[in-house]
């Protein structure tokens, strides 16, 4: 082999097995093949930084030194590096929540990838349905009536709280059966549902429920919720049942000067429950009595 040969060749299979001590002076080539030696450096050259980005590729590093804009046998190397930084980036935006990232630019990885984001988000919806909605009602439940009453505070919306108690649930509990009490529940939630599009309204307990009804005020949430009661009483699913239904309330009217937090409020509310609660049983009595009266008068 000539010598120029066997160096170049040498040169070569350095740059293959031992790129650290790979090295080729120019000067010492013939002049006639120099021009040559040149070229053989800068495509060596080329392929190092290639491999050096595949190498750091590989290793999951995206912040490498890019090669150099002439290289172009690169390209395709750095279009991979620039779809695993997008790539990477989108795949932040998922972990913040953002479920309408799609990947459409990396062939198949694409459909695998896209698949997997629907499931997060399908996955995701599931466990907030499970997580703030009361199984028997539908109806949120108390983590997050407490969530949004908290938020509305901090934004210091005008709305009024209404807390409702189901009166005489563990009555047709323990005389007419716990399926009788959760259709009274269920019941009680299709009626207090319909307060109005923009109320939210969530069971916080057993026969306890809270709504928050936003630009109203005491007065007139009270007409609300007394109609609705109304209408609670007369449910037609009673019409053949041994036992009525009825629920006690209390309202309070919260401003956007208000400083109370929300465990007073709700204080507050359930007070104003309990003293309807008491009003209606004092009723009851002077009816019963006033009954028994005019039965032993006749």
């Amino acid at each position: 082999m000539r010598p120029d040969i066997e160096t170049l060749f040498n040169y070569l299979r350095d740059v293959i097995y031992e790129p650290e001590n790979a090295a080729l002076n120019v000067e010492k080539l013939p002049e006639d093949i120099q021009e040559f030696g040149k070229g053989l450096q800068y495509f060596v050259d080329c392929v190092i930084e290639i491999n050096t980005l595949a190498t750091a590729l590989s290793k999951g590093d995206l912040g490498s030194k890019l090669p150099s804009r002439d290289n172009e046998m690169a390209s395709p190397l750095k279009s991979l590096h620039a779809s695993l930084k997008h790539l990477s980036w989108q795949a932040q935006q998922i972990a913040a929540g953002d479920y309408s990232q799609r990947v459409a630019f990396m062939g198949d990885f694409s459909d695998a990838f896209n698949k997997m984001v629907e499931q997060l988000d399908e996955r995701e919806q599931n466990l907030k349905e499970y997580a703030f909605h009361d199984s028997l009602t539908q109806l949120y439940n108390r983590n997050f009536g407490m969530f949004t009453l908290d938020i509305w505070l901090q934004e210091k919306r005008q709305f009024a709280l209404i807390f409702v108690d189901l009166d005489s649930l563990k009555h047709v509990n323990d005389e007419f059966g716990h399926n009788e009490g959760d259709i009274y529940i269920k019941n009680a939630a299709k009626h207090l549902n319909a307060f109005s599009h923009d109320t939210m309204v969530c069971r916080i307990g057993g026969d306890e429920f809270m709504m928050l009804a936003p630009d109203i005020n005491e007065e007139k949430a009270n007409i609300v919720i007394e109609y609705i009661n109304q209408n609670f009483i007369n449910e037609p699913y009673l019409h053949d049942k041994p036992f009525e239904y009825s629920f006690s309330f209390g309202i309070v009217e919260v401003d956007r000067d208000n400083s109370l937090p929300a465990s007073d409020i709700l204080s507050i509310a359930d007070e104003r429950m309990y003293q309807n609660k008491r009003t209606k049983k004092i009723a009851r009595r002077k009816r019963c009595n006033n009954q028994d009266v005019t039965g032993k008068n006749s």
